[in-house]
Parts: C-alpha cells; structure tokens; sequence
C-alpha cells in the first residue's frame, strides 16, 4: 500500500464520520455488515461488497457500510467507484465534519489518479467547510498545497529520458542506492537479497567498460566489508579510495545502524572502522555522503535534537577527528523525514529526498545550494516525470553535472538502477578532475606522495590527498571558476608543481597527469643531483617586469620549506625567456626576474651561500616558439642543484 492510500484509510478512521446508533440499524443489515466483515478481513473482496451492498439496501443510509465498501474499492484500486461511493454519503450525511472529510478524502482519491485539477476542487470545497478544528485546517492546506504543485508540475514536465543498466548490475532483486567516483569508473551499490527468513542487504561493486556507459558484472564486495546482517547504504570519496557506509549490528555497533569506512590500498580495502562518536549515536545512523575534499560527512539521522522524524546532519573533519554532527536546518529539515543525501563534488550543491517538502505526494528529490555564508538556499523539486506519484530518493549526480544515476521501482522488475541526463536547470556546478600517477623518475616505482591542491588567487589550501603507495595513482576534483596550483612532495624527492586555469571555460576533459618525482639526495650527498633542474610552473611576474605577482608565494614558500629541511642543498634560480624581443632585452629581464626569487628566499632566511641567481634569456628553450603554447611553456623559472 502506499503513502497515497495509507493517508486515506488514516483520514477515514481518525477523522470518523457520525455513524448512527446500532439500535436504529435493522438486524438484517447489521448482520450483513458484519459477515462482510470476516469476509474483508480474509481478502475475499468480492464476497465483502455484496454483503456490504445487501446492507445498504436494507438500510439506505448506512454511512459505516459506505466506507468500507469505499475502502474496498480503494484497496482494489477502484478509484472512481470508491470516489462515487463517498460521494452518496453527501446525500444523508450533511454535517460540516462529515462533508470535510468526504471532499478531503475524495480530494486524496483524485491525487492518486493524478486527477490534479479535480483533487484541487475538492480539497477547496474541504477548506470551504466551516466550522473545522486546527488539524483539520492544516492537513488540508499542505494537500490543497501538493495538489496545486502537483497540477503545475504535470503541465510543465522537464527532460527526463532514463536508461536502465543492463544485467551485469541490475537483476532480479532490488538494486538502489548507488554512488560512483568522479571519473565514472567504479559504482557502488546496494543489492536487497530476499530469502525465506528475513531480506539481506549487501553491498556490489562494477568497474565501467573503457570509453562507454556500460558496466562490468557486479561482484560481491564480500567480507568483512559485507555481514550476515543488513548493510544499508554506501558512499565513495570522489577518488574511490574512501569508502563510508551504514551497517545494522555489528560487534563494535553503538546503535542499531552505524556508519563505518574503509580505506583502499591497491585493489584491497582496509578496514571496516566504526566512526564513533559523536558521528554514530544511540539511534538510528545511516546514509553517508563525504565531501570532495574529504572534510564534511553528511548523513541521515534519527537522533535527538532534531526537527521531527528523520533528519540530514553534517560533521567536519578537524584535526583527524569528526566533530559533534550539526543539523542542516530547518532550510533543509522538516518535521517529517528527509534522507539520501548527496553532496556533489562542487562542494555546494545537496539533492536529497524528502516527505516533508511540498512535491508530488510522496517522497520526492530535491536540489538546494550552499551560499558563501554556508546557508542552505530553499530546496528546489526536480520536477516531474523524474519526481512521481511513486517514492523517489537515492540520486547521485556525476562531477561533470551532467548526468544522474537513482533507482526506480517498475512493475516486472522491482528496484533498479537508471541514469539519465540532469536537466541544466538542477545542474550543479562543473566539476572537472585530475587524475594521476606519481612514481620515481629513475627506478619508476610508483610512489605515495603528497598532493596539494592550491586556489592560486587566494593561497589557500583546497584539499590534500594522497596517492596510492602500491598504484600511485590518485584522483582530486576541481570545480570550474578557478585557477589551480598542484604540489606534489614526497620526504627525499624534490617537489613537483602544475598549474591550471579553469576560469574562461569548461574543461570538457579531465587532466591526466604522469609525475615523475627526482630524488633529493643520495647519502647525505647530493653529487647524484647536480645539473637537476626543476620548473617553478606556479612562479608568476607582472606582464614585462620582474615584479612578483602575489599568487606565486605559495609555490616559492614550498621551495623555502625544501630548502630548510635539506640543508645540504644548494641551487641556482634560473631565469628564462621566449623569442620575442632582443637579445639583451631577454637576457636583462631573465635575470632580474631570477633575482627577484633569489631575494625573496632571502628574505625567508635562506642563507645566501647556498644560492645563485642567472638569467639565461632565450638561450634555452623547451618547446617551440613559433606558437603562444610553446612561448609560454619557455618563459619560466626554474632552480637547478649546483654542487656542494
């Protein structure tokens, strides 16, 4: 049954019709009513409605014989026979109580049958009655309300065209709830087994097939990941190497579902660790969604403190520990249940679920926007078809924005997995990523090195991950809007450094990156390291000057570090040009520009006998500069090991 019908059959028995004393009812029609009575309770339907229709003709006005005959109806999904048997009601039964709740409830009937405009007429004709208690008045103005959403919705459809995956992930059990990384290679997903004793829920993994939308066969993610017991819901980190899910009772549980992770290492997960407290509470904890940079875990709750029923809460990441969870709000929460939430990789974009949110009747998707303050903006329905009379929650949008993954229930099918593409209107922001490999520039062994990633306008640090010590891969998102700086540092390896600007565009392809990191030093000696040379890629100057522009401090402060933790080490600041100009011309602002960084390491305390500065001009160029790409690439500041 659903929410739909189940609202009706409550409406019918809390707000009850003025029923006539027994004594006023024939024997022989009492006596029907209540042979229908076994007969409903035993789902033989059929025999019910004669013997309910029998008492009707013994007794005319038999207003508790109408309503389980429309009940009847209702539970066959004979909606307009059940709608024209209320309506009779109206015949006999003329008191105001009695009238709101035959239009209230025939107001219901009509949602059901998406007959939006009639349920509209009739929950008016409900309010119109005088005379109605303070409940009465409220429960018909949020339906007055879904009604008229529901009408607008239908008549303003979006763009909806799903496509349902294929058997390698879908299959004759439910399948809901899935989540993939940012590159579109791995999803995750919850799987329903339905045994003879009671339903099992497990966790299965699929790895996409190159260059299409089609997907590997599913594999069990087995022990200890998965138990005996329920797993309910699950979320990767953008990267696929974080993985947080909610598992019902196991042995280190605090409550009855908790939240755990797992950490992967190569193709193994390590783990599963309960989060504790204060994440994880005596009630009800489930349904996780960690932020790109890994610093925010939204989930649903049930704890205390709450707005009503189920709500979305946050905790931070702060120096390694989770803090107190904290509500989203009331912006977000109602007293009714919200769930699923999804945090997108642009870090400020939320679609959840909701019953308490006006929308098409039942549960249905939302999308709602973090301001700059933190604020949650007013949720937004994603509309209709993708939002129905049905109950929807579980999506999942991709970085790029422009595709989204949910589970849909269908007759023959049960729940399965769809996608389709999001209507630009619900689009988050344009999440890009880069995807990369660190290894050792000689042995190529792949390496677990630190990567930082750095908005070049403001200094600050973004999110800091770190690579994969078997693969060295690793994979960070990037919102578009921005100029970037990577750093990548490992102990005894001099540091690597990038930059991309995602201002003007959208990058329509992720960066891949291969990272060759040179060893700092061999044998407190660095004779190995002569003659390395390592491109500043983040060191800017003003247009023709050698002024510093601001945005370079954090990669030249990355250098200081370097050279206070390796005191060995001595380097020259070498200053290089494109084509275009003079000869002096070059090699005049080549060095200035060099002297510039010399002085600002001095500045810092680094003491000048380890340092030399020169300008090389156009001398010395590493791409060609017939094209702005190649002029660019040459104009550039470097530092080179110098002996010891």
């Amino acid at each position: 049954m659903n929410r739909l019908i189940f609202t009706i059959f409550f409406s019918i028995t809390c707000l009850s019709f003025g029923f006539p004393q027994e004594s006023d009812i024939p024997k022989k029609a009492q006596k029907y009513y209540q042979k229908s009575q076994e007969s409903y309770l035993y789902q033989q339907y059929q025999e019910a409605k004669e013997l309910l229709q029998k008492a009707i003709d013994k007794y005319p006005t038999y207003t508790k014989a109408y309503v389980r005959l429309a009940e009847i109806h209702i539970e066959l999904k004979e909606f307009e026979l059940a709608k024209k048997t209320f309506l009779k009601i109206l015949k006999f039964e003329e008191s105001p109580k009695s009238q709101y709740q035959v239009y209230y409830t025939v107001g219901g009937i009509d949602m059901e049958m998406e007959n939006y405009e009639e349920a509209i007429a009739n929950y008016e004709k409900a309010q119109a009655v005088e005379k109605k208690s303070k409940r009465m008045e409220e429960m018909v103005a949020r339906k007055l309300e879904e009604s008229r959403f529901a009408f607008h919705a239908v008549n303003h459809p979006v763009d909806f065209n799903p496509v349902r995956l294929d058997s390698t992930v879908n299959s004759t059990y439910d399948e809901y709830l899935p989540v993939v990384t940012a590159d579109e290679e791995m999803m995750v997903f919850t799987r329903r087994f339905n045994n003879d004793t009671t339903p099992n829920e497990d966790f299965f993994l699929s790895m996409k097939v190159k260059d299409t939308l089609q997907w590997k066969m599913a594999l069990d993610l087995a022990e200890p990941i998965n138990s005996k017991e329920n797993e309910g819901a699950i979320c990767l980190s953008p990267d696929g190497k974080r993985m947080f899910f909610a598992a019902k009772n196991r042995p280190d549980a605090i409550g009855g579902f908790d939240l755990f992770y797992c950490i992967k290492v190569g193709n193994d997960w390590q783990g599963p660790y309960n989060l504790g407290e204060p994440v994880n509470s005596y009630n009800w904890d489930s349904q996780p969604s960690i932020s790109a940079d890994g610093k925010s875990l939204y989930f649903s709750s049930k704890r205390k403190g709450g707005h009503g029923g189920i709500d979305i809460w946050v905790s931070h990441l702060e120096n390694n520990y989770w803090g107190e969870p904290i509500n989203l709000g009331p912006n977000i929460n109602t007293e009714r249940d919200e769930q699923t939430p999804f945090i997108h990789p642009d870090n400020q974009t939320l679609y959840f679920s909701s019953n308490g949110h006006i929308g098409m009747g039942d549960a249905d998707l939302y999308v709602a926007r973090k301001d700059t303050k933190g604020e949650w903006s007013k949720p937004e329905n994603l509309g209709y078809p993708i939002n129905t009379r049905g109950n929807e929650n579980g999506l999942i949008v991709t970085a790029s924005g422009e595709r989204a993954y949910y589970s849909s229930y269908n007759e023959g099918y049960g729940l399965d997995l769809y996608y389709f593409p999001l209507p630009k209107k619900v689009q988050p922001t344009y999440v890009t990523y880069v995807k990369g490999m660190v290894f050792d520039s000689e042995t190529e062994d792949k390496l677990a090195a630190t990567i930082e990633l750095i908005d070049l306008d403001t200094g600050d640090t973004i999110l800091e991950t770190i690579s994969d010590r078997i693969s060295g891969e690793f994979l960070v998102t990037l919102t578009v809007g921005k100029n970037y700086m990577y750093n990548v540092s490992k102990e005894n390896y001099l540091f690597f450094s990038e930059n991309f600007s995602l201002k003007e565009a959208q990058a329509n392809k992720p960066f891949l990156l291969d990272i060759p990191l040179k060893k700092a030093f061999v044998e407190e000696t660095f004779e190995s390291n002569v003659g390395q040379t390592v491109v500043l890629k983040n060191v800017f100057f003003e247009t023709a000057s050698f002024e510093l522009k601001p945005s370079s401090h954090t990669e030249l402060n990355k250098l200081v570090d370097m050279l206070n933790q390796y005191e060995l080490l001595h380097i020259e600041i070498g200053g290089h040009t494109d084509s275009i100009g003079t000869d002096k011309y070059n090699l005049d602002l080549s060095e200035k520009r060099a002297e510039s960084v010399y002085k600002y390491l001095l500045d810092k305390g680094i003491d000048s006998k380890r340092l030399s500065y020169r300008g090389y001009g156009k001398s010395q160029p590493i791409a060609e500069n017939e094209t702005e790409a190649g002029r660019a690439i040459n104009r550039r500041t470097e530092f080179k090991v110098t002996k010891k």
